[in-house]
Formats: C-alpha cells, structure tokens, sequence
C-alpha cells in the first residue's frame, strides 16, 4: 500500500532541522536513549519516512537494486556537531543559511558500527583514490555510491556485539547523509582542503563540476550527519 505524505511528513528530508538547541534531537526521532553511543532504528516499510526515502534511493540516487531495510541513525553527539559547525559557518559567512545537500557513500558492511558512532574518518580518504580532493567523498546519485560498496553475506555488526540481518544473504549497505557543502569548488587530486594552498577559507567543500557537481569532497567530518543506513541486494 502506497501513504501519501504530507507536507509536515517529508518536510524532514526537503529541507534542514533546525539546529537552534544544540541538545535536541530532530522532531522525527524517536526512542532516544542518550546512553547510548548510537541507535540504528530500522524504518517500517509501511512508514512514509520508509517510502521517502526508498523513493528517493530509486529515483534521484538512480540505484536499481531491491532493498531489504533502511534503519534511521540516532547519535546525539555527532548531531550536535553538525549543528554546532553549521552555526559556525553562518556566523563567519555572515548568512542566514548554509547549503545542505543529502547524498550517498557507498562503504563495507564492517565499517558500518564505526561511521554511525564517529562518523565518517577524514584520515582514511584515498582508498579508492582522491581525484578532487583527500576527504570523504560523496554522490549525488546511489548508483554511484554502489560501485564503491562491498557486498557480504554477514550480518551487520554494530554496537555492543548486536548483529541485524539475515546470514548467508548477499547484501551491500549505502548511507544517505545529511551533507553541509556550502560554497563549491572544483577540486584537484592534491588537495586537504577546498581552498588548496590559499590562507583563505572561502569554500567549504570540492566537487567534479561547479555547475552541475554529482561528486562531493567534504574535510571537516563535522559537515557529515549519517543519517540513513540503507541495505540493498547484491546482485
């Protein structure tokens, strides 16, 4: 059965919580436990955030694969990051809002515990090259993201030991993340920051193509929110 979402429903993914209380969770969370390091809420398929989301894996993120789950990711600390960086650049550029992107990683299912509790780790970039940049990259389209993602047939193992998942299934795992891009710039392979060799920091992320960017290279794992967890089928 199809819902047909609200305005109030979707506004969650059209637009950018607000991060005026640097304590409070988004409105759309739920069963928040501040104990713990983070919480992996795995979405009903009958919920119009569940269908959102799929929606948008299929439709903009171009990925052609069938989904087994998408979980919800609730860690307080790395919100309360992202909020606080987002404050901070508005203060500097002196404007109201920063441009927010939400946009896909594709990643090893065993790297899957470490990113919802840390984020996504700057120091690791390079692994599958840096064309624009030595940061965390991103896509605009899943099908993208998938080609960098690495199949299994393990549960998913996440925090404390827990595992979700059927055994012996093959699945890969994207995220969709909440992605602070600000100003633009094309990057370059030697890069550590967008604006590579200047003492000016007048950009705050690289991309492929300034005019129409599908490849995203952020430095600053405080401009990352992972949000979504989407596991798919291999093949």
């Amino acid at each position: 059965m199809k819902v047909k979402l609200s305005t109030v429903e979707t506004s969650f993914l059209s637009s950018a919580c607000s991060c005026s209380c640097f304590s409070a969770p988004p409105v759309f969370w739920e069963k928040v436990d501040p104990t713990c390091p983070y919480q992996l809420i795995p979405l009903s398929e009958l919920t119009p955030e569940y269908q959102t989301v799929a929606d948008y894996v299929k439709k903009d993120g171009l990925l052609d694969k069938s989904v087994v789950s998408i979980s919800r990711i609730q860690n307080l600390d790395l919100w309360e990051l992202y909020c606080r960086k987002k404050k901070q650049l508005m203060r500097i550029q002196r404007v109201k809002e920063i441009q927010e992107k939400r946009l896909f990683h594709g990643t090893e299912i065993t790297n899957v515990d470490g990113i919802c509790k840390y984020n996504f780790d700057i120091r690791l970039s390079g692994q599958h090259g840096n064309m624009y940049g030595k940061g965390t990259y991103f896509s605009k389209h899943a099908s993208y993201a998938d080609k960098y993602s690495r199949g299994s047939t393990g549960p998913l193992p996440l925090y404390g030991g827990e595992t979700r998942g059927v055994q012996g299934e093959y699945t890969k795992i994207i995220f969709l993340a909440r992605v602070m891009i600000g100003k633009s710039t094309v990057g370059q392979k030697d890069f550590q920051k967008p604006d590579h060799g200047s003492p000016n920091n007048t950009h705050d992320s690289c991309v492929d193509d300034v005019t129409h960017p599908k490849i995203f290279v952020i430095f600053d794992s405080n401009q990352i929110y992972p949000e979504y967890l989407i596991q798919y089928r291999g093949s």
